[in-house]
């Protein structure tokens, strides 16, 4: 194995560390962010710091609405702009 290969688990890190970048250069405090879109402030804190896997539930919403994640329809159901969270993507 290539020791320059990143692997899926370093990307999600670089990822979370870029949105918790995007937080302190906007002077955003994520407690306030999380309250303010109906998020457990715990949870977000868990998905920031790599604690959670955000396969589905709310840990893989806060990944979509904090754009670590993209968005995703489940298998069989067409996506729709009415379906995604509107207004949390940076």
């Amino acid at each position: 194995m290539s020791g320059s290969r990143v692997s899926s688990s370093d990307a999600w890190k670089a990822r979370a560390h870029s949105v918790r970048d995007r937080f302190a250069a906007s002077g955003t405090n994520i407690s306030e962010w999380a309250r303010e879109h109906g998020f457990s402030v715990s949870l977000v804190q868990a998905v920031l710091t790599g604690k959670r896997r955000c396969r589905r539930g709310e840990s893989h919403q806060i990944a979509v609405a904090l754009g670590i994640k993209d968005p995703a329809s489940p298998p069989g159901r067409p996506e729709t702009p009415s379906e995604q969270l509107e207004g949390i993507r940076p």
